[in-house]
């Protein structure tokens, strides 16, 4: 694999990212707060995961490539919890100082290859 295919692929996960962002952005300002919280389902549906479990996979990939992204343990049971899949979250905390810019140059560059 070459450098070019290496960064569509990762501008390609990427603008992934910001299909999830934006919807935590909307459930943020639906709720008037400046933390969003996104379960695995939200995740994987907004990111496009084949398997709703993906999400688990992609919460923790955000968590370590966005920053403002953080991975939490849910404090409250779920049927999740009860079924045992798990009771996990991602918090994306939109006055964190780097996310907008980190929004703004991934938005930049999505826009910029729509057109090849």
């Amino acid at each position: 694999m070459n450098c070019r295919e290496k960064r569509a692929e990762s501008q390609h996960v990427e603008n992934k990212y910001l299909n999830a962002l934006e919807h935590a952005k909307n459930v943020a300002k639906t709720n008037d707060v400046m933390v969003a919280r996104l379960g695995y389902r939200e995740v994987a549906t907004h990111y496009g995961c084949a398997y709703t479990n993906d999400g688990y996979r992609v919460m923790e990939e955000m968590t370590e490539r966005v920053p403002g992204v953080s991975y939490k343990e849910s404090r409250t049971l779920s049927i999740d919890d009860a079924m045992c899949i798990g009771g996990h979250h991602i918090e994306i905390t939109f006055a964190h100082p780097d996310l907008a810019g980190w929004m703004r140059d991934h938005e930049a560059n999505a826009g910029g290859n729509e057109g090849r």
